[in-house]
């Protein structure tokens, strides 16, 4: 076990941890952040949202405090919005609200802080709202803090999925199991009309997930009132819904039992009694390291697997007779493709 993981056991995690990723802006990641948080606590989770983006928080506007942050000792709690939700941003700190200048070094001291010094409680779920790009801020709080999973947000034109799909391929790099993908301002539909206008395309949150192998979470209309309170929100159902899914997901993959059947099968039972049998061969032709993804698969018929590794709460890897053996599959991405592996 290397030291970075020893520091993610010494923190007090919640039970969940979820990174809200998208490698770009604007495609409304805090916002879905934001209202995933309040569709969990409304369920009775206790939630609580790190708002990492050093450089443009927001969750200060989205999730107003009733309580403002206070240190105690060495500790910092957290502030609180009306709904319960213990929140964290540098926007409580600076005077103002915008965004903070900041070099690199000092943003992953920010973060390194946020991670170590707020004393956040017994949390059910933790939202990390994660700034845009795949660059050392992100890596820190991958490395800092053990992810559940991430929860990949991005809208259907081409040139947000060339940035989204970066983001994809870092959680895999680090070994942060993807929960599936979420496609935002998918269509907008007037009140007065049924017709529905895609105004930025249509499919490619759905084709990104089907890239990946990793479930598509659904589609959020362009909802004029999920910024303001006093409107109806018509996506309020939605979140709703993604957050029922997250939670049977997470419980859904844990304590399934893997066994090894031969020297090129295995199989898992999962939680709800579904076994599926894998072949060590088609487990590696769909590896999901950065290598593996960016070039053309070889027959590898005859591989077989030597040790399976369980990698935290979420998956495995696989160390084969030959070949790649770097991939680390995470449980979600192994049932979603059980019909192609069994």
């Amino acid at each position: 076990m290397d030291n970075s993981d020893l520091n993610k056991i010494k923190l007090k995690s919640p039970s969940h941890t979820i990174g809200i990723l998208a490698g770009k802006g604007g495609v409304g990641k805090s916002t879905v952040t934001s209202e995933l948080a309040r569709s969990l606590a409304q369920e009775g989770y206790r939630v609580g949202v790190l708002d990492a983006d050093i450089y443009g928080p927001s969750m200060r506007y989205l999730l107003p405090e009733e309580t403002s942050p206070k240190r105690v000792g060495e500790k910092v709690t957290p502030a609180f919005s009306s709904e319960g939700i213990a929140v964290m941003s540098v926007a409580y700190f600076p005077k103002g609200k915008g965004a903070s200048v900041v070099r690199a070094p000092i943003a992953n001291q920010i973060i390194s802080q946020f991670v170590e010094e707020v004393e956040w409680g017994d949390l059910d779920f933790l939202l990390v709202d994660f700034p845009p790009g795949t660059g050392d801020v992100q890596i820190t709080l991958m490395q800092k803090l053990l992810f559940s999973g991430a929860l990949v947000v991005t809208t259907p034109q081409q040139l947000s999925l060339l940035d989204v799909r970066k983001s994809m391929e870092m959680c895999l790099q680090m070994g942060v199991p993807l929960l599936g993908v979420l496609e935002n301002m998918s269509c907008f539909t007037p009140l007065s009309g049924k017709e529905s206008h895609y105004l930025f395309g249509k499919g490619g949150g759905k084709s990104l997930a089907e890239e990946f192998g990793v479930p598509f979470l659904g589609e959020i209309p362009i909802d004029q009132g999920l910024n303001h309170s006093e409107m109806e929100k018509i996506s309020f159902p939605l979140f709703k819904k993604l957050g029922s899914e997250i939670t049977l997901a997470l419980k859904g993959e844990k304590g399934c039992k893997i066994k090894v059947e031969d020297r090129y099968h295995f199989s898992i039972e999962w939680l709800d009694g579904i076994k599926n049998l894998y072949q060590f061969s088609d487990v590696q032709r769909l590896c999901p390291c950065i290598e593996c993804l960016n070039k053309a698969q070889t027959d590898n018929s005859d591989v077989e697997g030597i040790k399976i590794v369980p990698v935290g709460r979420y998956g495995i890897q696989v160390i084969f007779s030959k070949g790649c053996s770097k991939g680390i599959y995470p449980f979600s991405y192994l049932r979603a493709n059980c019909k192609i592996l069994g």
